[in-house]
């Protein structure tokens, strides 16, 4: 199996996404499309796909090879999930509600009658097993199991959630056993287990694999290669995440000395032309004029290396932080918290203490958020208590950020919010990712990455000493995940944050609260993924 892109471009009306593409994917390769987003990732999977055309090039297929593509969009669709899973496999159903059928009766019949049924039930047992009907549904099993949509089954498939949805799709893709899988975003909606499942069964397969994930974790346990996507063009990476940025690191500092060689070497032949044409002019000399323009052929000639776009912003950032008196600030007590019959909270204890990093995870829906919420006194415990000391101001980042007046421009917004004049506003933000271009975006059209940083710059100019983020790295891209972790790294206070990101988490806490049966329990943080 191979698939071959040969010079595609891709453009949505005058906005080239994919440029010249040329690209060759092997049999069993595990790769990954990485870039900032709106860079084209999820386009290129597309077209892999068959779903988008392209303007000009060609994409080339090995015949009859079965492309399975997990979108971030879903169908409509009537019936229950383990039917909407089992669409690529409608026979085997069928069998199987008919064997369920004549066992019904088997139960019931006796003498020649129940010698028929069993006669029946032979032969269509005969015919489920042909078609690997019981190996098919063991393996829904698997993945559902895995996936943790098992007790979603036989739910109506129109009433599940966007999460729900993007689980039960992945499954789908996963049943399909396709030559080439091609998954976008499919870290989306899963926890941890739910994760670490689906990187061991990734690590098993001898199919084609291609991944658009902003999870680096999942990307250095599950890919070897890694192609970035960058201005519209395709640069290839051999190795996981990690390899990835050693490598990009290594080619921007050659790339930046062999730039820096020829800007002199420009300078050189444009000193020299300069001196040329002086002595001409000076001494009516046509030698000079004639060694001028054989210099200008050559500096003309000279192929152009383009300047280096910034690879990584380091921020000096001054946080504005206000000193705490406590050394424990935050604690809880006998915490209980339940929603109808659901028991998130049972008389759970923890306590914060003064540069604390801790970051609360646990399976979805077991309370992480909601804590958060109680922390922020947007919810209230059953019973319990939470206690900040007097000292604690605490800067909060929501899932969802939006801001009191979303037709206001970033520059103007931010300007009257941290009190600053203009220039002193726009060098700040500037720290956070933002260019001139940027100032003048309205707040309204603002991506997550954009909300998110806007809003972390806002906070760290306040006087706080407790910052509480929840998911703060979902949706963004990596650029954009680096620009906060670089920040929060200087920062000094205590932070507490919800996350499934284990490579933020990894980067900057020191504990792990995992939420369980109800309660609060503390691990260090290179110990707690082994419960």
């Amino acid at each position: 199996m191979t698939i071959q892109l040969n010079h595609v471009i891709k453009a949505y009306t005058q906005d080239i996404v994919l440029d010249d593409i040329t690209l060759k994917i092997t049999d069993g390769e595990h790769i990954a499309i990485v870039g900032e987003n709106g860079c084209g990732k999820s386009t290129l999977l597309k077209v892999i796909a068959g779903l988008e055309t392209i303007q000009e090039g060609e994409v080339l297929i090995t015949k009859n090879t079965r492309v399975a593509y997990l979108n971030q969009m879903f169908d409509a669709y009537e019936g229950n999930v383990l039917s909407y899973l089992m669409e690529a496999h409608e026979d085997i159903i069928k069998l199987q509600l008919q064997l369920q059928e004549l066992e019904g009766q088997m139960a019931k019949a006796d003498g020649h009658e129940l010698e028929k049924i069993l006669d029946k039930y032979g032969r269509l047992q005969a015919r489920f097993e042909s078609m690997d009907g019981y190996q098919v549904m063991v393996t829904v099993e698997q993945i559902a199991c895995g996936l943790q949509i098992e007790h979603l089954l036989q739910s109506d498939y129109q009433v599940l959630s966007g999460g729900e949805k993007t689980r039960v799709n992945l499954a789908k893709q996963l049943l399909m056993k396709p030559d080439v899988l091609l998954l976008d975003e499919p870290t989306n909606h899963l926890d941890f287990v739910g994760i670490r499942w689906l990187e061991n069964y990734i690590l098993n397969l001898k199919e084609t694999v291609i991944i658009v994930s902003h999870d680096r974790t999942f990307l250095n346990h599950t890919v070897k290669k890694i192609y970035e996507i960058t201005y519209g063009e395709l640069s290839m990476y051999i190795g996981d995440y990690d390899a990835y940025r050693h490598q990009k690191q290594e080619r921007y500092l050659l790339w930046q000395q062999d730039y820096e060689e020829q800007q002199k070497q420009i300078k050189k032949l444009q000193d020299a032309i300069r001196r040329f044409r002086q002595w001409g002019h000076e001494g009516d000399n046509e030698k000079f004029f004639k060694k001028a323009k054989m210099l200008e052929k050559r500096l003309a000639n000279i192929e152009r290396i383009k300047r280096p776009q910034i690879l990584t912003r380091r921020f000096d950032v001054s946080v504005k932080e206000k000193e705490s008196y406590s050394k424990k600030i935050l604690t809880i007590h006998q915490l209980s918290k339940a929603y109808g019959e659901k028991q998130l909270f049972d008389q759970a204890d923890a306590d914060v203490y003064w540069q604390d990093r801790i970051a609360v995870c646990a399976e979805n829906g077991q309370g992480k958020s909601t804590l958060i919420k109680m922390i922020m006194g947007e919810e209230n415990a059953d019973s319990g208590e939470i206690s900040l000391a007097s000292s604690v101001q605490i800067g909060y980042l929501p899932q969802m950020i939006l801001f009191p007046k979303e037709e206001e421009r970033i520059l103007a917004y931010a300007q009257v919010t941290l009190g600053l004049n203009e220039e002193d506003t726009r060098r700040y933000l500037t720290r956070f990712g933002f260019d001139q271009a940027d100032m003048y975006k309205r707040l309204k059209v603002l991506s997550g990455g954009e909300r998110t940083r806007l809003k972390l710059a806002l906070i760290l100019k306040q006087e706080v000493n407790l910052i509480i983020f929840d998911e703060p790295t979902n949706h963004l891209d990596f650029t954009s995940i680096e620009i906060i972790e670089q920040t929060l790294q200087e920062y000094t206070g205590t932070l507490l944050v919800v996350s499934h990101d284990r490579y933020f988490i990894q980067t900057l806490c020191e504990k792990v609260w995992l939420i369980k049966a109800g309660k609060i329990k503390e691990y260090l943080n290179d110990t707690w993924l082994d419960d």
